[in-house]
């Protein structure tokens, strides 16, 4: 049973009296995917007004609504609140402490959704992130669709300003943290790495005395991390840790590797063969991380062994599928930032046959944005990378990086004509750019 299945339930963690109670199947905030049944939370920002779709919402198939329009407060189906965001950090920070165990808070700038995917498929009776709701909407309605009998609650967080991090950690109170990594993202409000560094590491103040923190063995940020965290045990990974013997087939399906412990004190640990349908060193990296939780948690392996060999990736997150004129796509158009385009472009460089990289715009660079398309025509060109294909005003100024053959298009109809005819057999082609390019157009 989930915490969150009917009126009366919201009403009960928000401190309201019970009225009638409806219950609901599912929660949205979309009136375009509503589901019949539904809980509809109408949201408001700047841009925009749920309020205004309240009526859509019921004609789709919603039973009930959360507003903050008060010419709904007397309505049965509708629950009031002058404030839904505040609402939704109410109800899931009393849930969050209802909970009976254990919560993991998973953040950084790239791995996140992969981290997450990968340990909540790997431990027993798991509630986790829907989709990558990962903001203080996303994460809240992620905490109100769990259920009461989980064993592990894992969560995601994202930030792309400071104090994100330190909202919705707060919100859960992990009795795990975990950085995936620290690297160029959002610095149109973070402004540089450091600031980057300082919105990840809000989380820390909010994991619960006695509990730990699992960070990336960065000497730029290990000894920092472990003064922050006073009263947390701090598992660099890799440290404690480390792998061996890594290989990729030769159809390039399946990533093996050996994970062995690296303390003094447990020499006799035996080394654990992993075998994963993810490729990539990234991977092992998120595969560490999974390994290092279940070993705090003193969980058994024995279940993401077997995940990871059948694991996907997210959607539009480096999905392998065989393409037009029998090529092979790398389809990573999700989003993009630096480091997470030079891991994409990892992966396309183990492949044979001719490698082509079709790289739209990355956002939210702030003043280093020209800089940092420069280097990912560098580290394509160092890579190995046969063509580079740009899409958008900021992508072309990859081809200086490249210095090797490259496309620059504008129109989206104009590259489109364009792959029809330039892809041919056994040729290798990622796709990667920020959400906002929608480069799954080009798919």
């Amino acid at each position: 049973m989930k915490f969150i299945s009917s009126t009366n339930d919201i009403r009960k963690y928000l401190g309201l009296k019970p009225k009638k109670n409806i219950k609901f199947k599912n929660i949205s905030i979309d009136t375009r995917s509503i589901k019949k049944d539904s809980l509809f939370i109408a949201l408001k920002g700047e841009n925009f007004n749920g309020n205004k779709f309240i009526e859509k919402a019921f004609s789709s198939g919603a039973i009930a609504v959360l507003c903050s329009d008060k010419s709904y407060i007397n309505k049965n189906n509708v629950i009031y609140v002058p404030s839904v965001r505040k609402a939704l950090s109410k109800i899931s920070s009393e849930i969050a402490s209802d909970f009976k165990g254990k919560k993991i808070l998973i953040t950084g700038s790239n791995g996140k959704t992969s981290t997450t995917n990968i340990i909540s498929k790997s431990l027993p009776k798991c509630s986790s992130t829907i989709k990558n709701f990962n903001n203080e909407i996303g994460l809240p309605i992620s905490i109100m669709s769990s259920k009461k009998d989980s064993k592990y609650m894992v969560l995601e967080a994202g930030a792309a300003k400071k104090g994100d991090i330190k909202y919705l950690s707060k919100i859960v109170k992990p009795d795990i943290g975990i950085i995936t990594n620290i690297g160029n993202s959002h610095l149109e409000k973070l402004i540089n790495i450091e600031g980057v560094f300082k919105v990840k590491s809000e989380l820390i103040k909010n994991i619960r005395k006695g509990g730990a923190l699992i960070v990336p063995n960065d000497v730029n940020y290990l000894q920092r991390w472990k003064n922050m965290a006073k009263g947390i045990k701090v598992i660099p990974v890799p440290k404690k840790f480390i792998t061996k013997n890594e290989k990729i087939s030769k159809d390039k399906k399946i990533m093996t590797f050996d994970i062995i412990k690296s303390c003094s004190d447990d020499k006799k640990s035996k080394a654990v063969s992993i075998s994963s349908s993810l490729l990539g060193k990234h991977n092992i990296q998120n595969i560490l991380v999974c390994y290092a939780c279940l070993n705090v948690l003193g969980e058994s392996n024995s279940k993401m062994l077997k995940s990871l060999k059948n694991i996907s990736s997210s959607i539009s997150r480096q999905r392998i599928l065989s393409w037009r004129n029998k090529s092979t796509l790398i389809d990573d158009t999700y989003n993009a930032n630096p480091e997470s385009v030079k891991r994409s472009i990892d992966v396309l460089s183990e492949f044979s046959g001719r490698k082509i990289f079709i790289f739209g715009d990355m956002f939210e660079l702030g003043r280093f944005r020209k800089k940092l398309h420069v280097d990912i025509g560098s580290y394509a060109k160092n890579s190995k990378i046969d063509i580079l294909i740009t899409f958008g005003e900021l992508s072309k100024f990859a081809s200086s990086g490249f210095q090797k053959k490259s496309y620059n298009f504008y129109n989206e109809e104009e590259l489109k004509a364009f792959i029809v005819n330039f892809i041919k057999k056994n040729d290798i082609v990622l796709i990667k750019g920020s959400r906002g390019m929608k480069m799954e157009r080009f798919i």
